[in-house]
């Protein structure tokens, strides 16, 4: 085994990797994200650990985050992916114990050279004692959450009248509403001020942060095909909007906004059933909403949740730091506090 970083004629075989492998639906790890980081002005480095044959058994996109006084720290968003099984969350961390290594190693040395004092990830691992403590026999310190540590997929092999049928029954009412309302549905880049109207709306009437104008216009333009900005329309009026991402066999909801005047129309309700029919037009096999907590966001959660009230949330082991420097580590960390 050996541990290369890929360059651009290894795109196909990593981003097949990815989609084969990933415990999620693996856009975090894929080229395009790293194109995409790219595009916000930080280095990435894509590393690969593969046999004699040069067939990929573990990767990682890592990115390079600066922090102050010169020093930045790596993150691997979502990894890295390791060969695995079939089942979709059975995680076979030790058959890979020597490729891991080899891949944390070189990892480290590259940190001595980019001035880097920690390394962070946060992948799709169940959260079990097993993991837990695989982690730690490899120096990983438990931190918290970064990506969102639950989230709610449900599976796209089943009929439109099935996936209507696990619905709650407001939840089936509510895209009737919708329909009745006489809402279109519309997708392209053309509606992205009104995307952003509408995300500033939202954010400020839930007390959430949103991105800066420009991380969505150059997710868009580094994500391409892979993307879709969908709107809600009603009598000419954009009430509501979503980002939705198209990997492999996975349709993932990213962003949502809505105007609160219209909400008697539940323009939201049938933009998430339009996205859910085009997933499996495609031939798309899991539907990610992409996050929920019942204590943290307990609305949005409870909008998800109608649209899949019996399926159980994954829940991954969260985000863990390698400490490369205790005295700068220890630093930032301290400083973060104040």
């Amino acid at each position: 085994m050996n541990t290369i970083q890929c360059d651009e004629s290894w795109r196909e075989k990593w981003d097949e990797f990815v989609k084969n492998n990933s415990l999620d639906f693996g856009l975090l790890q894929s080229w395009v994200l790293g194109k995409f980081q790219e595009k916000l002005g930080k280095n990435i480095f894509r590393l690969a650990v593969i046999d004699d044959d040069e067939n990929i058994l573990a990767l990682a996109l890592v990115i390079k985050n600066k922090l102050r006084l010169g020093k930045s720290y790596f993150y691997i968003p979502r990894g890295p992916i390791l060969r695995r099984s079939e089942a979709i969350f059975n995680f076979q961390f030790s058959i890979f114990n020597e490729g891991i290594d080899l891949l944390f190693k070189k990892i480290k040395n590259l940190a001595k050279k980019e001035n880097v004092i920690f390394l962070r990830l946060d992948p799709p691992w169940e959260d079990n004692g097993e993991n837990k403590k695989r982690l730690s026999d490899l120096n990983f310190k438990f931190i918290g959450q970064v990506q969102p540590k639950q989230t709610l997929i449900f599976d796209l092999n089943k009929t439109e009248e099935e996936i209507l049928a696990q619905m709650k029954p407001k939840t089936r009412y509510n895209i009737k509403v919708a329909q009745n309302h006489k809402i279109e549905i519309n997708e392209g880049e053309r509606y992205f001020e009104d995307f952003w109207r509408l995300m500033g709306q939202t954010s400020k009437r839930d007390q959430f942060v949103s991105h800066p104008k420009e991380y969505y216009q150059k997710m868009l333009a580094a994500l391409g095909d892979s993307i879709k900005l969908e709107v809600a329309k009603c009598e000419g009026k954009i009430i509501a909007t979503n980002l939705f991402v198209f990997f492999g066999k996975w349709c993932v909801y990213l962003h949502g906004a809505s105007d609160y005047e219209h909400r008697n129309k539940m323009a939201p309700y049938l933009l998430q059933w339009q996205a859910i029919l085009e997933a499996k037009k495609i031939g798309g096999r899991y539907y990610d909403f992409w996050g929920v907590d019942e204590k943290k966001w307990p609305g949005v959660t409870r909008f998800k949740q109608g649209f899949a009230p019996a399926e159980k949330y994954p829940e991954y082991i969260g985000a863990w730091d390698e400490i490369y420097s205790k005295f700068w580590y220890n630093l930032y960390r301290a400083v973060k506090k104040l």
